[in-house]
């Protein structure tokens, strides 16, 4: 991403970079950031590579877990109206909520 800096600001050319870009970056960034959030992602638990390694792998494969079950379990219940929180496993129904 191009920014601007004292008395030189972002050229045109840029500008249209940084918006073809940050289409890309939203997708990334936001499986990041579930991660981070979610699994604790911030701060590594271990050191040395291979554990590190080992620790976010295990993670993603969590966070491919979680995303299928919550693709299950929406795509079952369709039918009815239903909110989805953050994380959740399940769909909340209004009663629930």
């Amino acid at each position: 991403m191009h920014r601007a800096y004292k008395n030189k600001p972002v050229t045109a050319r840029q500008i249209k970079a940084n918006t073809i870009i940050s289409k890309t970056r939203h997708i990334v960034e936001q499986s990041f950031g579930t991660a981070k959030r979610l699994f604790a992602m911030g701060r590594s638990r271990y050191l040395g590579m291979h554990k590190v390694n080992a620790q976010f792998m295990l993670k993603a494969m969590c966070m491919n877990l979680l995303k299928a079950a919550n693709k299950i379990t929406l795509n079952a219940t369709t039918s009815t109206r239903q909110t989805t929180l953050p994380g959740a496993v399940r769909p909340v129904t209004a009663q629930e909520a």
